[in-house]
């Protein structure tokens, strides 16, 4: 028995709902109260802060036992809520795959960059306003001092007046709050790949260390299967380590290859790379756009049917209204497209990241070729390993509601081409 419900109530699931069925609410309610895809409603923030602190509460044993047997009250972590925000980004892999890809922040950031864009435009008419003042008072001055200058009083001070005006140094530009948290963002990531690159060299010499003969290669990758069979069972696990494999085995085998003669054979896969990197960023704006059309489409037919007017086509006859199945049916399909936009965004950005630490592992100038040549080939047989990571058939049917999404978003998107 418990004394409060309105956690679970939030949720949507039974006070006696198993750890997995409160994970899978909690990705789903967040979906659907999201602020970016409620942007006319005011209140969706609230909402998604209230789903959010109920998961952080029910999905900790501790906090939960507190929560059912003495109410919210008892039931607040030490370090206070997180922000929803920054528990939502943790769809993809979560805290799981800190240590290969680091913080995604391309979410995060787009709602924070919005905030400081228009916080920028109001200071820029704010000062644009304080100038026009200051230009009026200028004016004043000069016509005052025009005046004087007829009385011939005054031509040793305007002579000064002049003077101090060119030899005023120009003032220096101002960043504006969105420049500045660029800034900022920049040299996060410079440390955050610094960091990644050494986990990266330490994970790598595991082998690079060893005797480094056929025995030690089998038995550092059974040590990352294992690691891979955890890992693939987070939200986007598997395409994440899919994601990483790719990265590992490109830039591990551009490497090796580089060291023989001439080098063509790491061109090669260079240029191959560098048209992939094109492939995905068009990939991701694609999504992107699919999941505004289908934004703006659902808008439009809720208008519609919100509305009193009869529709009629081109011919005068009447056309029935879009019906609460069929606005469920789209807001359904506009979830999924929705995610898969955002999961095209953070995978972007999680090749981005890996690139930059591999290349940083395999171009260390204090490390020695021999060495180097170890990491490369480590990498590649830890690629390998990750881009076979599998599912069993049991193990999909478990697979996070955001995942089902994006499947059925992208399978109606091809039967609507």
């Amino acid at each position: 028995m418990v004394v409060d419900t309105a956690y679970y109530d939030l949720l949507g699931v039974a006070p006696d709902a198993k750890a997995i069925e409160i994970k899978k609410a909690y990705r789903k309610k967040s979906i659907q109260e999201h602020p970016d895809k409620n942007p006319n409603d005011p209140s969706a923030t609230e909402r998604f802060q209230a789903i959010s602190q109920a998961y952080q509460v029910l999905s900790k044993n501790e906090l939960r036992a507190k929560y059912d047997k003495f109410g919210k009250e008892e039931a607040i972590p030490k370090e206070g809520f997180e922000d929803a925000a920054e528990q939502f980004s943790m769809i993809f892999g979560g805290d799981a795959f800190s240590s290969y890809i680091g913080e995604l922040t391309l979410l995060k950031n787009l709602q924070k960059t919005g905030e400081l864009s228009a916080e920028d435009e109001q200071d820029e008419a704010n000062e644009k306003a304080k100038s026009e003042e200051e230009k009026a008072d200028l004016d004043d001055s000069n016509r005052a001092a025009e005046t004087l200058k007829k009385l011939h009083i005054s031509e040793s001070s305007e002579k000064a007046q002049e003077n101090a005006t060119e030899s005023a140094p120009e003032k220096p530009k101002k960043k504006t709050k969105l420049e500045a948290f660029e800034e900022e963002q920049k040299i996060e990531k410079e440390r955050s790949i610094e960091e990644l690159s050494k986990l990266l060299s330490d994970r790598l010499s595991i082998l690079t260390e060893s005797d480094y003969n056929a025995a030690c290669k089998e038995s550092f990758a059974k040590k990352f299967e294992e690691e891979a069979n955890m890992l693939k069972m987070e939200s986007f696990g598997l395409d994440i380590l899919h994601t990483i494999g790719y990265v590992y085995c490109d830039k591990g085998q551009i490497f090796l290859k580089s060291q023989h003669v001439w080098g063509f054979g790491g061109v090669f896969q260079s240029i191959k790379a560098k048209s992939g990197v094109v492939m995905d960023t068009l990939k991701t704006v694609s999504a992107a756009l699919d999941a505004q059309n289908t934004m703006q489409e659902l808008e439009k037919l809720k208008a519609v049917a919100e509305s009193n007017e009869i529709l009629r086509d081109d011919k005068g006859q009447e056309i029935a209204k879009p019906t609460q199945e069929e606005l469920a049916q789209l807001e359904q399909l506009l979830m999924g497209k929705v995610l898969s936009a955002a999961w095209h965004g953070s995978k972007f950005e999680i090749m981005s990241t890996l690139r930059s630490v591999c290349d940083k592992v395999l171009e260390d100038n204090q490390t020695d070729k021999r060495t180097l040549i170890r990491r490369a080939e480590a990498l590649v047989i830890l690629g390998k390993v990750f881009k076979k990571a599998l599912r069993s058939k049991v193990e999909q049917e478990e697979a996070q509601i955001f995942e089902e999404l994006v499947a059925d978003a992208t399978k109606k998107k091809s039967r609507h081409k």
